[in-house]
């Protein structure tokens, strides 16, 4: 089963790749993803925690590992008996249009594919329709409205696509034993200990791309300037985000 989203998640679409990958893993489902940073990545590390089986599909040769933070992620699959895989010849660089190739390869080697983030003119959309080319199911994780990430998954689910809520409905719609899993509702700690106004709480309000304002964070949490502030800092000295101009930004999630 694939499973594919955007590179820049939400909290919230890191969250759900790594358990529902996790889950599915315990089940005995092989996790096929592409090995790019996000939701791709923690797919691969849901199931790789979960000690179950994976396999990356490339957009470069298979010694050509891309992007390269990733490079220890790569080795870690191999190590516990999933495969790195690729149409492309070895020593292939990455090339834009490699990636569509890629991701169509990605549909043909699942027997279903899972959308976990996606705005509008993802990768992980291409994806999902090579795979209704070839006559397989999509599924779709639902999101906030207010998120550009879940405009993609919406619309999937518009279309017809199955609605995912946790591993259940994935093991449901292949037909395989839903014993072992123990609590699909129940969110990975990091999510479920998020506090409002905790590391988690502010991370939730960061982008990566557009940074935000101290003040303006501390509006949107309802605390005081200083208290927002200080916990800014500490999130910036342990290199989880970077000061931007008069703001700051979410570091991207790496491996």
């Amino acid at each position: 089963m694939a499973v594919v989203g955007s590179r820049r998640p939400s909290p919230y679409g890191e969250a759900v790749a790594e358990r529902l990958a996790g889950d599915l893993a315990r089940a005995g489902v092989v996790v096929v993803s592409g090995l790019a940073l996000g939701v791709d990545a923690c797919a691969h590390q849901g199931a790789l925690d979960a000690e179950g089986t994976t396999l990356a599909v490339l957009g470069t040769g298979v010694d050509v590992i891309y992007p390269r933070g990733n490079a220890e992620l790569a080795a870690q699959i191999l190590a516990r008996g999933g495969a790195l895989v690729s149409q492309f010849p070895d020593g292939t660089p990455p090339a834009r249009d490699h990636f569509p190739r890629r991701n169509a390869t990605i549909a043909a080697l699942s027997d279903l594919v899972v959308v976990v983030e996606a705005a509008e003119g993802s990768g992980a959309l291409i994806t999902a329709q090579a795979a209704l080319d070839l006559g397989k199911e999509v599924m779709a994780v639902p999101g906030s409205v207010f998120s550009p990430l879940s405009v993609g998954c919406h619309q999937l689910l518009r279309d017809g696509a199955q609605l995912v809520q946790n591993a259940r409905d994935v093991l449901a719609l292949l037909g395989r034993s839903q014993e072992v899993l123990d609590d699909p509702l129940q969110p990975p700690d990091r999510l479920q200990l998020a506090r409002p106004g905790g590391p988690d709480g502010i991370l939730r309000h960061l982008s990566d791309v557009l940074p935000l304002g101290a003040a303006e964070l501390a509006r949107k949490l309802d605390l005081p300037f200083s208290e927002v502030l200080g916990r800014l800092t500490k999130l910036e000295l342990e290199g989880v985000v970077n000061r931007h101009g008069p703001g700051y930004v979410r570091i991207p999630r790496r491996g």
